[in-house]
């Protein structure tokens, strides 16, 4: 019978000491995890690093409540003629323009993949889902992350998915006759914490056909400041509408019954008016100073001037850099663009 012997005992070997595990090709295992990491799918659309960017037909027409809270009846319209916009709440309320950032977040993530040669024009079966984090969405907003901040986000992405649009504006050529929701789809992936409680995750959307058409063919979307997020409503969609029209320093006037509309606002011609000549005094708006020009004879109530026939001029000061919030680059990160789309960085 052959005699078993049992395994020789080693003393344990000091750290310094072990040996290295046995070369497998010319690579380094340094080398091979650098590959591997470069070949895994990028799982997050996000952290932003440009600029928040917006597409021209949404910032120029009213297709958002101007308030925090969403009506669940109300039913918005505008119609000048030519365009024509009808939007009409979900279950959980119309989308209101604190919405629509997560709408700018989007379509900024969007553009940053066509400046990355991610997304084409002509691609037949284009990606319209975008996969981010909360807190990146949160960074850019300039939002408060504490509190119920998450579960404000998930109502946010209700309104948005459960809101019904209606217009006759066509994006690259092509348009719908029926109506649609700005969000298709929505997915959210959550972990449990040390209390069991839900923690957000990441967020993917599906972005409307109609949106990612107008996003994918624009050949200059509207870049906006940062303070943007810090504007009132009303103040919000004069800013977007001033960009929609290309103000420069030569100026661009409108009529006031018209821009009231433009707005889409709920408040009287002459609340409207007030607030105007309040910005024309303070010209707080940021990028553009506000002008009014009342017409010679102006109507009378109650001995308040009344605004029916006043004319609005927007003009744009002196173009000065727009300031980014500053944003800390992990190792091997890019970093954000300047104004001219370049790296913001010496080599």
């Amino acid at each position: 019978m052959a005699r078993t012997t049992s395994p020789r005992q080693e003393p344990p070997m000091a750290p310094d000491q072990a040996p290295a595990p046995p070369a497998q090709g010319k690579a380094s295992v340094a080398a091979r995890a650098r590959r591997g990491r470069a070949l895994m799918p990028d799982l997050f659309d996000s952290p932003l690093h440009g600029k928040v960017r917006g597409q021209r037909s949404v910032m120029a027409y009213p297709f958002f409540h101007l308030g925090k809270t969403a009506p669940t009846r109300e039913v918005l319209r505008y119609d000048d003629g030519q365009v024509r916009i009808e939007v009409a709440p979900g279950p959980a309320g119309i989308a209101t323009i604190y919405d629509k950032d997560l709408i700018l977040y989007i379509a900024s993530l969007m553009a940053e993949k066509l400046r990355r040669g991610e997304l084409r024009p002509d691609d037949p079966k284009p990606d319209r889902e975008f996969t981010f984090t909360a807190h990146d969405f949160f960074r850019v907003a300039g939002r408060d992350t504490a509190g119920k901040a998450y579960d404000r986000l998930l109502q946010m992405l209700q309104r948005l998915q459960g809101t019904q649009v209606r217009t006759n504006i066509e994006m690259a050529g092509e348009g719908t006759d029926g109506v649609f929701s700005w969000i298709d789809a929505v997915n959210t992936r959550y972990r449990r914490n040390a209390r069991k409680e839900k923690e957000l995750v990441s967020v993917s959307v599906t972005l409307c056909a109609w949106l990612y058409r107008g996003i994918l063919n624009d050949t200059r979307l509207l870049t906006f400041a940062d303070e943007y997020f810090d504007l009132a409503p009303l103040e919000r969609r004069l800013y977007e509408i001033a960009k929609s029209e290309d103000v420069d320093e030569a100026g661009w006037s409108i009529g006031i019954e018209d821009l009231h509309a433009r707005v889409g606002t709920r408040g009287l011609l002459r609340h409207f008016g007030q607030f105007l000549t309040e910005l024309e005094q303070t010209q707080r708006l940021i990028e553009f100073d506000i002008g009014l020009h009342r017409p010679a004879s102006e109507t009378q109530r109650r001995g308040r001037p009344g605004y029916e026939g006043t004319i609005v001029t927007f003009t744009a000061r002196p173009r000065a850099q727009l300031s980014r919030r500053p944003f800390i680059a992990a190792a091997g990160e890019p970093l954000p663009e300047t104004e001219d789309g370049e790296a913001n960085g010496k080599p």
